[in-house]
């Protein structure tokens, strides 16, 4: 009886500690659910002024001939390339779909994930080297979960550093290895101690102080790396710091020649391919709506402009463009309801309807573009991008 109320007690304490973990793990998802929604919407809002920011700041660059003004310029711009960027990674975190694989260069997203990480590892003391190798094939990947796993493991090696020694170095390397990419992260930190060695990709496993970390960030990793039909190691030699070797099986050469599906970029020569067309520019953000129409007019379109959905629907009915923008979300009728409106009294104008978001695109708003091969620009976007979506629309219907 004794023995028997020993292992019942031992398989009580089991299920109590499985249900803290399973309960800790509820709380866990469901802030990460809420961090998601809040970062969205906090990219969403900088989007716009993002986008007018490059804009205008490419406009003056092509307007100004003064050559200090021209630095300063240069100066605005890079800076809000910048910003772009670590938006587009805030948004890779709040994203809700499943992977989206297309062919991507893996040295590009190490790049990104380093610039990403670039004021923290400086103001950490970090340097980090790059030895990339050249001619490395592309790979079938999600580009977002890949440079959230390059992020995490930079990030990771970084807070070990800071925390044991003033001043470390990480050095990441890429080369081939049959058909794989091979990417390793090699860090002076303390190290992984033999013991831990075998658990750090298990869930909720961390030597961080309680509040510092969750356990889940390499977990997550191992998850998305397996899923790529790929693999993720660690080596920990005795003072030595740590090496996390990451391989990823590239793109067969079918999928490598395969054709780009990105827009065809416009020819400079063609500096008045607007003329004789109209173009209305739907957008609740009036400072999006003057560059636009400032664009639009250097290229000979001529422009009107709407500042919500109900509004462009009566400038449609007045007279008849050759193209329109429309933003995605906006107060009242949205852009998929004027679209709609659009499609079912002028369907050859509506196909020539180029939407233009600054919000994550749900599952549902990517699946209403592809059924219907729709242009989306996403905010924020450079003029060149911005031409292209417009000769790509243009020339559809040609």
């Amino acid at each position: 009886m004794t023995e028997n109320l020993k292992t019942s007690r031992e398989e009580l304490e089991q299920t109590v500690e499985r249900l803290k973990t399973t309960q800790a793990q509820l709380v866990q998802s469901e802030k990460l659910s809420g961090i998601g929604e809040f970062v969205a919407g906090v990219a969403h809002e900088l989007n716009n002024p993002l986008t007018t920011v490059m804009g205008f700041s490419e406009l003056l660059k092509q307007a100004d001939a003064k050559p200090e003004h021209e630095r300063f310029l240069d100066m605005i711009h890079k800076s809000a390339l910048r910003c772009q960027k670590i938006v587009q990674n805030l948004l890779s975190f709040a994203r809700r779909h499943p992977p989206e694989r297309k062919l991507s260069n893996l040295n590009e997203l190490l790049t990104g994930a380093v610039e990403f990480l670039q004021y923290q590892l400086r103001t950490s003391n970090i340097e980090v080297t790059t030895q990339l190798s050249p001619d490395l094939p592309k790979a079938l990947v999600d580009p977002h979960q890949i440079q959230q796993v390059f992020l995490n493991i930079i990030n990771n090696a970084r807070q070990a550093i800071e925390a044991h020694q003033p001043t470390g170095m990480i050095r990441i390397s890429t080369e081939l290895c049959g058909r794989f990419a091979r990417i390793l992260f090699k860090d002076n930190g303390p190290g992984i101690s033999e013991a831990n060695l075998s658990k750090v990709f298990d869930p909720f496993f961390t030597t961080k102080e309680a509040g510092k970390g969750t356990g889940l960030g390499l977990s997550l990793c191992y998850g998305i790396i397996k899923e790529h039909g790929g693999s993720v190691t660690v080596h920990s030699p005795a003072g030595q710091g740590a090496t996390f070797v990451i391989e990823l099986p590239l793109a067969h050469d079918a999928e490598a020649t395969a054709p780009s599906l990105e827009a065809p970029r416009r020819d400079p020569r063609r500096a008045k391919e607007g003329q004789g067309k109209r173009v209305l520019v739907v957008d609740d953000e009036e400072s999006i709506l003057q560059m636009v129409r400032e664009t639009l007019a250097q290229n000979g379109f001529e422009v009107d402009i709407a500042r919500d959905g109900e509004t462009a629907l009566h400038q449609l009915e007045q007279r008849p463009y050759d193209l329109a923008l429309c933003d995605w979300k906006m107060p009242g009728i949205n852009g998929r309801q004027v679209y709609e409106r659009v499609a079912a009294t002028n369907p050859g104008l509506a196909e020539r309807i180029i939407f233009i978001t600054g919000d994550v695109v749900s599952d549902t708003t990517q699946k209403f573009l592809a059924e219907r091969k729709k242009v989306c620009l996403s905010k924020p976007f450079s003029l060149t991008e911005f031409r292209a979506a417009i000769d790509q629309a243009l020339t559809a219907t040609r």
